[in-house]
């Protein structure tokens, strides 16, 4: 290798290493520390869970705290997928520039190993010679730093394996504290005093109506002509909370109101995208007009927090409540699908815990008499 070739060398690993290496350090460790504070937050709400089952008003207490657990794990998911994408960008970038880096170290060495005298020959001649030189020990720092930093990127890299790793197992045990607080909010739910009922329901209309409705629009709209002994009192009204109110799951908007689907199909709500097994609650106080199966929607909920106002939640898998029941405001009226029969097998199956997808739907409609209203102008 002539002089020339090699100080080309040495400046184009240089630019190589140090225009990578220098700055993707601090960025992996700040996805590391992230992480960390996911994991810390992720005890403190398991911490709140548990307390809540001992708390006077277990159910609403769960069900608050099951919410708030669901968006920390949340978090935890977005941090681990962040982390693990970090992870592995960085060692494609170690792999891809092996041979980069081991031809740095090796001319690092040779400059190290070789004589002076041998540093300082160069074959244009004394001024040449001079000029590397002086090249040489300016370059040579350099690339001592450059290696130094690509030696702190190999130790964050494991740093950020062991911060994985804690994470994983995090969520994992975070996943197993979840389904104990299902089941801890079923039973505090079976023990509970008795929720006053508003009225009672006639099974033979109930059955008549849910073979003569065609959709869920039109039993909505006949709804109200199973109950039987009804007073004529209403809720206060929530009309001047319009806006206001929070949605009755964590999610994202999938499809909006009027918004057509794939097949050209507009519905009279909105979707949501749910995690399974996610937490449904009344916004507000409420009547229970229906609960149960219905066609092809799952399992529905029909709440009517006052006169003529009704919001419609289909899609779930478990429900809470008995039909004519007035439910406090965020009482859990149930919870989504799940992926598979229980928290073992997600692990067992492989299935990918970490990457946050939301997997399930529930479809939201309101209906004000026999007009649907956008659920987007009544919640935030």
């Amino acid at each position: 290798m002539t002089g020339k070739t090699k100080n080309n060398t040495l400046f184009a690993f240089m630019i190589l290493i140090g225009t990578f290496y220098s700055n993707s350090v601090l960025c992996q460790s700040s996805k590391a520390l992230e992480t960390i504070f996911a994991i810390e937050a992720l005890d403190a709400a398991t911490a709140d869970l548990k307390n809540a089952n001992n708390a006077k008003k277990r159910v609403k207490s769960l069900s608050q705290a099951i919410q708030s657990y669901e968006e920390t794990l949340a978090i935890l998911r977005i941090s681990i997928r962040d982390l693990s994408l970090q992870q592995t960008q960085l060692q494609n970038i170690l792999d891809n520039n092996e041979n980069e880096v081991m031809q740095l170290l090796g001319v690092l060495a040779t400059f190290q190993k070789a004589p002076i005298a041998g540093q300082m020959l160069h074959p244009e001649g004394p001024l040449a010679t001079a000029r590397s030189g002086m090249i040489i020990s300016d370059v040579i720092p350099i690339l001592q730093k450059n290696v130094e930093q690509l030696r702190d990127q190999i130790t964050t890299l494991e740093k950020l394996s062991e911060t994985q790793f804690a994470a994983q197992n995090s969520l994992q045990t975070g996943l197993s504290e979840l389904q104990k607080a299902h089941t801890n909010l079923g039973r505090a739910i079976a023990n509970r005093e008795a929720l006053p009922k508003r009225f009672s329901t006639d099974p033979k209309k109930l059955e008549l109506l849910l073979k003569a409705s065609k959709d869920l629009e039109t039993f909505a709209e006949s709804v109200q002509k199973i109950a039987i002994n009804e007073p004529s009192v209403s809720l206060p009204s929530v009309r001047e909370r319009k806006g206001n109110l929070n949605l009755p799951v964590r999610g994202k908007i999938l499809r909006k109101f009027k918004e057509a689907d794939a097949a050209g199909v507009k519905r009279s709500g909105i979707i949501l995208a749910t995690d399974p097994r996610a937490i449904v609650i009344s916004p507000t106080a409420a009547t229970i007009r229906y609960l149960g199966p219905l066609l092809d929607y799952g399992n529905v909920a029909i709440l009517e927090p006052e006169n003529g106002l009704l919001f419609v939640f289909a899609g779930m898998d478990t429900l809470y409540g008995e039909i004519g029941q007035v439910i406090p405001a965020l009482s859990p009226i149930g919870l989504m699908p799940r992926q598979v029969a229980d928290i073992d097998k997600i692990f067992k199956t492989g299935a990918n815990i970490y990457s946050g997808k939301l997997s399930e739907t529930l479809y939201v409609e309101v209906r004000s008499g026999s007009v649907s209203e956008n659920p987007l102008d009544w919640f935030k």
